[in-house]
Order: C-alpha cells, then sequence, then structure tokens
C-alpha cells in the first residue's frame, strides 16, 4: 500500500480556494470582468515569468508539475490567475495609502504561497531567500502596474 503524503496538493487546494472566494466576491461585487481580464493577465504574465525565471534563468522549478507538462498548465497556470485576481481585486479593497496596501498585499500573498511551500516544496529555488524575498517586490508591483495600464485601455 502506498503511503499518503498529507502534503500533497496544500497550495493547490489553498489558491483554489482563495480562486473561488474571489470569485465571489467580484459577482456580488459586480466586478466579473475585472476579475476574469485579472485572471487571464495573471496566467498570461505568469507563463512569461516561468519562461524567463524557470526556462531561461532557472531560479526556480516545479517539483510536482514540470515546465510545461499538462500539469503544469493545468495546475500552476491557473494558480498565477489567481495570484493576479487576488492581487488586483485585493488592491482595490483595501482603503489605506498605496505602500501600505502594497505592503499587506505582498506580505498576505508571500505568506500564502511561500509558507505552505516550505513544507510541501511544491516549487524550490536555486537563489538564497533573500533573492526570493527581494523578487516579491517587482512580482506583485509589476502585475499590478501592468493591469492598471491595460484597464485603462479596455
Amino acid at each position: 500500500m502506498v503511503p499518503l503524503n498529507k502534503n500533497r496538493g496544500t497550495i493547490r487546494w489553498l489558491i483554489f480556494a482563495l480562486g473561488i472566494i474571489i470569485a465571489i466576491l467580484a459577482i456580488v461585487e459586480g466586478e466579473v470582468f475585472k476579475a476574469i481580464f485579472s485572471f487571464l493577465l495573471g496566467m498570461i504574465v505568469g507563463f512569461l515569468l516561468d519562461c524567463l525565471g524557470v526556462a531561461k534563468l532557472k531560479l526556480w522549478y516545479y517539483t510536482k508539475q514540470p515546465f510545461l507538462s499538462k500539469s503544469y498548465f493545468g495546475i500552476v497556470i491557473p494558480a498565477w490567475g489567481v495570484f493576479s485576481m487576488a492581487l488586483n481585486f485585493l488592491w482595490d479593497k483595501i482603503p489605506f495609502s498605496q505602500i501600505a496596501t502594497f505592503s499587506l498585499i505582498t506580505v498576505f500573498l508571500f505568506s500564502l504561497h511561500e509558507i505552505p511551500n516550505l513544507k510541501t516544496q511544491s516549487w524550490k529555488y536555486s537563489v538564497s531567500m533573500k533573492v526570493v524575498i527581494a523578487g516579491w517586490i517587482p512580482l506583485v508591483y509589476g502585475i499590478r502596474v501592468i493591469f492598471l495600464l491595460l484597464s485603462s485601455i479596455f
């Protein structure tokens, strides 16, 4: 009998639950287009980031969903969409200054993704944790800026 891995899918289920919660909130608040747009943007930006960070620079890799595999496209890419949706939906709901909002969202999303990953090892880094933490600054800010720029067009 194969032993059950209690950690299997932990991050997957957290991200899935977050996506469902944000989708429900978007429906209730009449912001479905914004949520869908942000989700699609996140999938595209996430894929481009993985092309650079995973394939080209080898900064991290996915242990359970190899890059460009079916499971990568079925799990990792939608998770990038939920990440963007959470970031942009929450940003507009937090009534603080831009710096405070940025800080809160970055800490929240970092904690939601990186803390469970310490145990599950769904992805591994080839750089120090200092570099990972520093990388979250342009990650969060970049996705927000791209969202705002494209939102003004559409």
